[in-house]
């Protein structure tokens, strides 16, 4: 199971959204953790990722990928990367079955999307996990552009509430489409929120209230 599984997509939507987990199994394979997520670090940024970044590492929206290489640690627990299109998803996909680094992997995206990458690159994913959509008092959630970006952040650090008052503020001309995009990339402090997506569907947003 994945906290990169709760986000909304689907092919009417023009947005591609690709997330790339590695994680070390602790106790086997974590000695050279900190050299081994450089070396992933690495290979993300040759690949125009829209965002890198986990747990006590930080994001690309404020760091480079050299500064977040810097903050690697023995205790963070997996690094992240996030990538718009199925090019550069491959493009990783292979290099990282090139490097065989040994830590676990997990891609996540439209199933045929992500089907198709590893195929093209000799990967045969060994399990899929499925999202089988939301149930119960759907009335109680949020407009749906309002859950495809608050579901981009798994913990459900990025809220409703900060959404609809940055819709509100750009409406108004206190900020930008792009500006409160990377406002709502920093709550997300594994570096799975896709600061490109937020910026398609806020500009989605603010034209339908226009």
């Amino acid at each position: 199971m994945s906290h990169t599984l709760h986000r909304i997509k689907d092919t009417a939507q023009p947005e591609m959204d690709y997330v790339v987990l590695v994680m070390p199994a602790r106790g086997v394979n974590n000695d050279d953790v900190v050299e081994k997520y450089g070396k992933y670090i690495d290979i993300f940024k040759k690949y125009n990722p829209v965002n890198i970044g986990g747990m006590k590492i930080g994001l690309l929206v404020d760091n480079t990928p050299e500064e977040l290489k810097v903050n690697a640690c023995d205790d963070a627990p997996m690094v992240h990367a996030v990538f718009r299109n199925r090019e550069d998803l491959a493009g990783v996909l292979k290099e990282i079955k090139e490097k065989d680094y040994g830590f676990s992997v997990v891609v996540s995206g439209l199933l045929d999307h992500v089907r198709e990458c590893a195929e093209k690159v000799g990967l045969t994913p060994h399990s899929y996990n499925f999202s089988l959509g939301v149930y119960g008092a759907l009335d109680k959630l949020p407009p749906r552009p309002v859950l495809d970006i608050c579901t981009m952040c798994g913990h459900a650090m990025v809220t409703p509430g900060l959404v609809e008052k940055l819709v509100a503020d750009i409406r108004k001309g206190k900020t930008t489409i792009q500006k409160a995009a990377s406002k709502l990339t920093r709550p997300c402090l594994c570096g799975i929120f896709n600061t490109c997506k937020a910026e398609s569907v806020l500009e989605r947003i603010v034209a339908a209230e226009s």
